[in-house]
């Protein structure tokens, strides 16, 4: 299932119609339907982290192909066109999160919404 992020982070892209980005990428994920396949080629997820090494995960939506996504607990927190602007995001994500101490906590502000 995917959790999306109350605030979302987005790329001016995305920022132009976003429910209609989230709407392809939920329709897409553990789909393997070969017409959806247009939907997914040039979008970023910025996701928590699938283990404790990493602050986040960038993935590309084609990979929500897979079955294992619809089963698994999908937290996107940031969406973009390209990698790029993926980058860039997830720099603003990190600055916005650092504390006043310097010290960094990326659950600080996880306040998600399902759909």
């Amino acid at each position: 299932m995917i959790h999306w992020y109350k605030d979302l982070y987005m790329d001016q892209k995305i920022r132009e119609n976003p429910e209609r980005c989230k709407r392809h990428i939920e329709r897409c994920a553990g789909s393997l339907k070969r017409s959806l396949s247009k939907f997914w080629k040039s979008y970023y997820a910025i996701t928590l982290p699938s283990n404790e090494e990493n602050l986040y995960d960038i993935m590309e939506t084609r990979q929500l192909f897979f079955r294992r996504y619809a089963k698994k607990d999908l937290y996107i927190v940031g969406l973009a066109k390209s990698y790029d602007s993926a980058l860039e995001l997830l720099q603003q994500i990190l600055l916005e999160a650092e504390g006043q101490d310097g010290q960094f906590d990326r659950h600080e502000k996880c306040d998600f919404v399902r759909k």
